[in-house]
């Protein structure tokens, strides 16, 4: 039987990795910054964790080299990736870029970034039990249960573990999110950034 199948209005993720970059140093910054609490503790009910200030990248926050050298690659990365879909009067910008830290039992629950175009997560620290999960966007599916037993790839809810250290997931910001609580006691660090598409009026 001859069968066409057709993929429409696909949700474009992209998966990578950045190599030469001292996550070990990336992450001594960040645990120094949780120390002096420069940045929130997020209560039971919202998951749990710790966010850094959302000027982690590029704002008065990135004086370590460690930093600065994930902020150029993230920035390179991000653009090289995203003119290859984006015509040339499209300009990319990192608005802003904060720092996440889970342990045994915390989690990130599901949100969007309005604010942005599309939105990153760089792993500092590899995720061998915690799953990111994107949800599809059509609130229609939420019509007929019968998608909880989708296989991958059809279902509305797509996960994937383990991360490791220097991996990147680049996704639409309007994607909603969230990362499972860790079953382990280990501390997961991630680094979430912001970009946004505008012309270049």
């Amino acid at each position: 039987m001859n069968v066409e199948r057709q993929q429409l209005w696909p949700t474009t993720i992209f998966n990578y990795k950045l190599e030469n970059l001292d996550n070990e140093s990336i992450k001594s910054e960040i645990l120094e910054r949780e120390k002096r609490g420069w940045g929130f503790q997020f209560n039971p009910v919202q998951g749990g964790g710790w966010q850094s200030n959302k000027s982690l990248l590029g704002g008065v926050d990135s004086y370590a080299t460690s930093l600065e050298s994930l902020r150029k690659k993230m920035l390179a990365s991000v653009n090289k990736i995203l003119s290859e879909i984006y015509i040339d009067d499209a300009n990319i910008s990192l608005i802003n870029s904060w720092a996440n830290i889970a342990r045994e039992g915390q989690c990130t629950m599901p949100h969007i970034h309005e604010e942005a175009s599309w939105s990153a997560v760089y792993y500092v620290t590899p995720t061998d039990d915690a799953t990111l999960y994107l949800k599809d966007p059509r609130t229609q599916e939420a019509m007929d249960a019968s998608h909880r037993f989708l296989k991958q790839p059809y279902s509305n809810v797509i996960g994937k573990r383990p991360f490791d250290t220097g991996e990147v997931i680049l996704f639409p910001s309007w994607l909603e999110h969230g990362v499972a609580p860790s079953t382990k006691n280990t501390t997961r660090i991630s680094i979430a950034c912001n970009f946004l598409i505008h012309g270049n009026r």
